[in-house]
C-alpha cells in the first residue's frame, strides 16, 4: 500500500499526523534559543600576561621568550605573534585545524604555562587565556556619561550597575570599561626615606614580606585536624599606614602618603562631549539572547529612573536582541509576501480555490 493510498483510506489518521507535526513544530519554534549568529569557535588563542611597572624589553626577555618556547611545542600551530608593552605581554596563537576543540587547546596552553611558572618573574600575579567564539560577543552595550567624571566612579558603577545586572538569570558577566578599579598608591617622600636610612628596594621588599597569605598545612592533635594558614594580607588603608617597616618602629605613614586612586588608563571615550564609561553585558552560552537582552534592558531602564541617576546620561549603542527580533520580523514579512504571491499565482493558473488551497497547504511539507 502506497503512502497516497493509505492517506486516502485513513483520512482521520492522516489529518492527526499532519496536526501533530504542526503542533510539534510550533512547540519547538518557541523553545529554540535565538542567536544572532551560529556558535562558531575560531582556532585562535589569546594569552594575556599582565606585568605592570616594567619595560617592553624586560617583558620580552623574562616573560614572552619562555612562554613562547613552551607554547611552541603545541601541535598544529600555524602562526604565533607576540607583543610586549610596559603593562603586559600579549601572545596570539592561530591553529591550522578548524576542527580542533579550542577549549582543549586553551587548557593545554594553561598547563604548559603553569609548567614553567618557576621560570617567570616571582611577582607575576596571574595570566589569562582567551578563546574567540561568536557567542562571546556582548548582547547589550551601554554607555554612561555625566557632568561629573564617571571614569573615577568605579565603585558606584560596580554597585549600581554591574552587580544588579549580573543577578539577572542568563547574564554571565558585565564588563566595565573606561573606569578602572581603584588601586593603592604609596607616594614616598624621598627626604623622609633618606633621613631614616632606607632605600626604595628595602622598602619594597619589606612591603612584599608583610603582605601575604599562604597555606601552612595541617596539624593533627589527638584526632583533631586543624588547618593552619598564616595570614598577613592588608585589608584597609589605615592598616597599611600603620605597617611597621623597621626595628625602630617606623611606620609607612611616617614616610609616605597612602591613598586610593583610579588605575592609569591609556585610552578614553566621550559621549556628547563628556567623559564616558561603558558597560558590556554578556550572556551565558545556553541562554536565550532575546530574553537576556530584554531583561538587561529593563534593569537598565529601572536604574535610569532612580533619583540618584538623574544627572547620568545612559545610552544603549548596541542591542543584539533587538537586531535578532528585527531580523525575525523581516523574515516573517518576507514569508507572508511570498505566501500571498504563491496563492495568487496558483489561483491564476488553476482558477479553482479548493485546488489552490490544497497545493498551498502542501508547500510547508
Amino acid at each position: 500500500m502506497s503512502v497516497a493510498e493509505f492517506s486516502i483510506r485513513r483520512p482521520v489518521t492522516t489529518i492527526m499526523c499532519f496536526v501533530s507535526l504542526v503542533v510539534i513544530g510550533l512547540i519547538a519554534s518557541f523553545r529554540l534559543p535565538l542567536e544572532a549568529l551560529p556558535d562558531i569557535s575560531a582556532p585562535f588563542l589569546f594569552v594575556q600576561i599582565p606585568y605592570t611597572g616594567s619595560t617592553p624589553e624586560e617583558v620580552e626577555r623574562t616573560i614572552i621568550r619562555p612562554v613562547e618556547e613552551s607554547l611552541a611545542t603545541m601541535t598544529g600551530i600555524k602562526r604565533m605573534r607576540s607583543s610586549a608593552t610596559s603593562e603586559a605581554a600579549l601572545i596570539f596563537i592561530e591553529f591550522s585545524d578548524w576542527d580542533r576543540d579550542i577549549a582543549i587547546a586553551a587548557s593545554d596552553a594553561r598547563e604548559r604555562i603553569d609548567a614553567i611558572r618557576s621560570d617567570l618573574p616571582d611577582d607575576l600575579q596571574r595570566y589569562n587565556v582567551f578563546k574567540w567564539s561568536s557567542s562571546d560577543q556582548p548582547v547589550l552595550k551601554v554607555r554612561l556619561a555625566s557632568t561629573t567624571d564617571l571614569t573615577t566612579a568605579y565603585d558606584m558603577l560596580d554597585r549600581e550597575f554591574k552587580r544588579r545586572i549580573e543577578r539577572i538569570p542568563g547574564v554571565a558577566r558585565v564588563d566595565i570599561t573606561g573606569a578602572p578599579p581603584n588601586e593603592v598608591e604609596i607616594a614616598i617622600d624621598p627626604n623622609r626615606l633618606n633621613a631614616h636610612g632606607l632605600s626604595i628596594n628595602e622598602l619594597s621588599e619589606r612591603l612584599r614580606t608583610l603582605n601575604f597569605s599562604i597555606s601552612a598545612g595541617q596539624i593533627d592533635d589527638n584526632g583533631q585536624r586543624v588547618r593552619v594558614q598564616p595570614v598577613g594580607e592588608i585589608t584597609d588603608l589605615q592598616e597599611m599606614r600603620d605597617l611597621v617597616i623597621n626595628a625602630k618602629g617606623l611606620r609607612l605613614g611616617d614616610i609616605a602618603d597612602v591613598r586610593l586612586k583610579p588605575a592609569r588608563m591609556n585610552y578614553g571615550r566621550r559621549l556628547d562631549g563628556n567623559p564616558a564609561v561603558g558597560l558590556d553585558i554578556f550572556k551565558e552560552r545556553s541562554a536565550n539572547l532575546v530574553e537576556v537582552s530584554r531583561a538587561a534592558l529593563a534593569e537598565v531602564e529601572s536604574i535610569r529612573a532612580e533619583a540618584s541617576m538623574r544627572d547620568v546620561q545612559i545610552k544603549v549603542i548596541d542591542n543584539q536582541g533587538r537586531a535578532v527580533t528585527s531580523s525575525l520580523l523581516e523574515l516573517a514579512e518576507a514569508g507572508a509576501v511570498g505566501l500571498i504571491l504563491s496563492i495568487t499565482v496558483l489561483f491564476f493558473f488553476l482558477r479553482h480555490w479548493p485546488s489552490t488551497l490544497m497545493v498551498t497547504l502542501a508547500i510547508p511539507i
